[in-house]
């Protein structure tokens, strides 16, 4: 699977197979949680920032792993990574994935 750039989310809508799969992950990845209406849980939660890093982090496992099995569940979390920016104190996940597609 592609990595996915969350600074130019362009968007295929007419993805089939695992582009399809890429597609749906990307909006779910890239989606405040709260923020669909009448799908509140679509999302990841924002709720886990201003906690100690290791905090964050097993909770954004957590969080990733969860919702790509209850919102695409042609795709499982293989493992989640995270690359951090010390100048900036910037963390930003690896999300890799495995597909059925």
């Amino acid at each position: 699977m592609a990595d996915i750039n969350y600074e130019n989310v362009d968007i295929n809508f007419s993805a089939e197979g695992s582009e399809d799969v890429l597609r749906n992950l990307q909006i779910l990845y890239t989606t405040p949680e709260g923020t669909v209406p009448f799908m509140r849980d679509f999302g990841i939660s924002l709720e886990i920032q201003d906690q100690p890093i290791n905090a964050i982090q097993a909770k954004m496992v957590a969080e990733y792993t969860a919702k790509t099995r209850k919102f695409e569940p042609r795709a499982t979390v293989e493992e989640v990574t995270f690359v951090s920016d010390g100048e900036t104190g910037s963390m930003r996940p690896k999300v890799v994935i495995s597909s059925d597609s």
